[in-house]
């Protein structure tokens, strides 16, 4: 069984996701904090606010959801607690993250954005399947991981 696994965000466990943070040197490239995340998503209908965990600690935090206006399904935002990243964890997130999706979903493929200048999510999402499209939202540099 993986001790990875992406688990709702609740009324039991939203404040313990509000209280993860990025390095203080991540913030450039990941300004929001979680409860950002945690109140878009009570106005943002389509988003799905997950919560990521090993065992039974809270590692981090993602949202996924179909966007309304161009019909494709994108992961919105991804992190890891400060105290959990650079153990490999990311990698096994978004693994159990594109499982978590696959199964519950038929889409053929799901897209995200990053900043040009997040070199490690770049190679992060390289790293797990997700390519570069060529395309370019708000600056973002766009990737997609198809399902085969």
């Amino acid at each position: 069984m993986d001790q990875i696994r992406i688990a709702d965000i609740t009324r039991d466990n939203w404040f313990e996701a509000a209280r993860l943070r990025v390095r203080e040197d991540q913030t450039a490239v990941y300004p929001c904090p979680v409860v950002f995340w945690i109140a878009e998503s009570q106005f943002e209908t389509h988003y799905r606010p997950k919560a990521i965990y090993k065992d039974d600690a809270m590692i981090g935090f993602l949202i996924y959801g179909l966007d309304p206006d161009d019909g494709r399904y994108w992961l919105i935002t991804f992190m890891l607690d400060e105290k959990y990243q650079g153990n490999g964890y990311a990698k096994q997130a978004i693994a159990a993250f594109l499982r978590y999706f696959k199964d519950r979903y038929s889409a053929d493929m799901i897209v995200l954005g990053h900043r040009p200048d997040n070199a490690a999510a770049a190679a992060l999402y390289e790293k797990t399947g997700f390519r570069v499209t060529g395309e370019s939202i708000g600056g973002e540099v766009i990737r997609c991981c198809s399902f085969d």
